[in-house]
């Protein structure tokens, strides 16, 4: 069996350039879209008074009361309620 062509394995190297190249614009493209998002997502952090690296003990503050909240709940619904929808 012959081997390709310079020409033909040219061309095929032409065109993987070519497909990386428009892979790269579309991942920078997707890049800036998802920094300008979290660009967006860190001022709406801050707007609510938080700063990003508080997050993580913020989110923990809020499950510890809304878990408080919910097993307050639950000790003034009477059992057999609680047993009827599956509790």
């Amino acid at each position: 069996m012959e081997k390709e062509s310079y020409d033909a394995r040219i061309k095929k190297l032409e065109k993987a350039l070519k497909d990386a190249s428009n892979d790269r614009n579309r991942a920078l493209a997707r890049y800036e879209v998802l920094k300008k998002d979290l660009e967006q997502v860190h001022q709406r952090i801050e707007a609510l008074g938080c700063q990003p690296e508080e997050l993580d003990a913020r989110i923990r503050e809020i499950r510890f009361e809304m878990d408080s909240l919910i097993k307050r709940i639950e000790e003034l619904i009477p059992m057999q309620y609680l047993k009827k929808v599956g509790w």
